[in-house]
């Protein structure tokens, strides 16, 4: 399957999804025993949700790196002189030329997903913090259960 440079999503759809899956102050409620169980769930429902946007912005990465491993992207170089002579680019330059450009390229989606990584950090910051100060009873549930790896 070939894809082509319409195949992955803009960066800025990528923010507006994270503005979607951001979780106000007001959501997080902690009153009750109840009320922390509850906010446990949305926790692990909106990590999952930010590991599957994070997968879907690595495949981006993956698509646009295809598109600099062929050497055509590389803009012509300019005329120069009377007699319409092209300046050639040697092997190196243009190799440095596609790596300068896949980085341009791929900044912006390194930044978005360094954000998630940043996100999911606090997510379970905040969810060691209801389960050892919010919880009245040790037991755990499904959704509270702690897994080792």
């Amino acid at each position: 399957m070939d894809r082509t440079e319409s195949s992955y999503e803009n960066p800025e759809f990528y923010y507006a999804e994270l503005d979607e899956l951001y979780i106000d102050e007001d959501e997080v409620d902690i009153s009750s025993d109840f009320e922390a169980r509850a906010t446990l769930v949305k926790l692990r429902r909106l990590e999952k949700d930010l590991l599957k946007l994070k997968r879907k912005i690595s495949t981006d990465m993956r698509t646009i790196r295809n598109m600099f491993l062929d050497e055509s992207i590389i803009e012509e170089p300019k005329i120069l002189g009377l007699f319409s002579v092209k300046k050639k680019l040697t092997p190196t330059q243009k190799r440095k030329k596609l790596l300068l450009e896949r980085e341009k390229a791929l900044k912006p989606y390194k930044e978005i997903i360094e954000f998630i990584e940043e996100y999911i950090e606090q997510i379970e910051d905040l969810r060691k913090y209801i389960k050892n100060e919010s919880l009245e009873t040790f037991a755990p549930s499904e959704y509270t259960r702690v897994t080792k790896k």
